[in-house]
């Protein structure tokens, strides 16, 4: 089309200017879709969609792509357009094409998606983790490659908890939520030797009731091996007279009274044997 061509368009109502250059027909619905396909054409051919709006457009199970926000290079001076965050940080070849639009890579996104999400951000990485769509390798080294940026130490926090076993963060929070509820007479980190003369270590244990908690970190279930050398402990447990109940992240974040309850009912029916 022509330039006259372009501005009668306009002119007529048939098109809308959403962004500097970028325009959009206004038969079509405003919707989410729209919102990112606008800010991604308008940061082209630099620029990436990042965070939340990355993860929606590569389907990771974002809901909404609110903030919508988009990175350019350092020094890249643009009129940014209304309802649209620009962060400018240097990508380093981690921008990848997706569905006709540019996006940070996989390992970046959820990076940042994570930290974007706030509170909502730990489920979000540990349903990244456990369905494979990266790995704990993948995600310290684009945390590695981008260290710095905003969000960074947040990122780092996240990082930590996901590699631990449990004890940074899933432990610690059932261990509050024993003393909270004034459940008293165990021990964390209980080394016990088995019949068979195998050592485990027990995360939480009630020793007189022979009652094992056993509290699963976020990558827990994204190592096979770990999956597997656990269910095998378990087992070895149970042989042994113990009972072991385990806990999820989620049952810690949705479930926790439930959790306590199901403690309190078992201490009961252990101190009955």
């Amino acid at each position: 089309m022509s330039d006259d061509q372009i501005a009668r368009t306009i002119a007529s109502g048939e098109w809308i200017r959403r962004a500097p250059g970028v325009y959009f027909v206004r038969a079509w619905p405003w919707t989410a879709a729209a919102r990112v396909r606008i800010a991604a054409e308008w940061i082209r051919p630099v620029g990436a969609l990042v965070g939340v709006s990355a993860a929606w457009w590569l389907g990771l199970g974002v809901v909404n792509p609110h903030p919508n926000v988009v990175a350019l290079p350092p020094g890249c001076s643009r009129s940014r357009p209304a309802g649209l965050s620009v962060v400018h940080r240097d990508l380093r070849g981690d921008r990848v094409q997706h569905r006709g639009l540019r996006v940070t890579s996989r390992a970046l996104t959820v990076l940042d998606a994570a930290v974007a999400l706030g509170n909502e951000g730990q489920a979000f990485l540990d349903r990244m983790l456990q369905q494979k769509v990266v790995s704990l390798d993948e995600l310290r080294t684009m945390q590695s490659r981008h260290l710095g940026r905003r969000g960074s130490r947040a990122a780092h926090d996240l990082l930590v908890q996901a590699s631990d076993r449990a004890a940074s963060g899933a432990e610690r929070i059932m261990i509050a939520l024993l003393r909270d509820a004034g459940i008293t007479v165990w021990a964390v980190n209980l080394a016990v030797t088995l019949a068979d003369g195998r050592g485990v270590i027990i995360d939480i244990a009630f020793a007189d009731a022979k009652f094992a908690l056993e509290v699963d970190g976020w990558a827990f279930h994204s190592d096979p091996s770990r999956f597997i050398e656990r269910r095998a402990r378990t087992r070895a447990l149970v042989a042994d007279g113990w009972v072991v109940a385990e806990v999820t992240w989620e049952d810690l974040e949705k479930r926790p009274a439930k959790v306590i309850a199901e403690i309190r009912r078992t201490l009961a029916h252990r101190a009955t044997r």
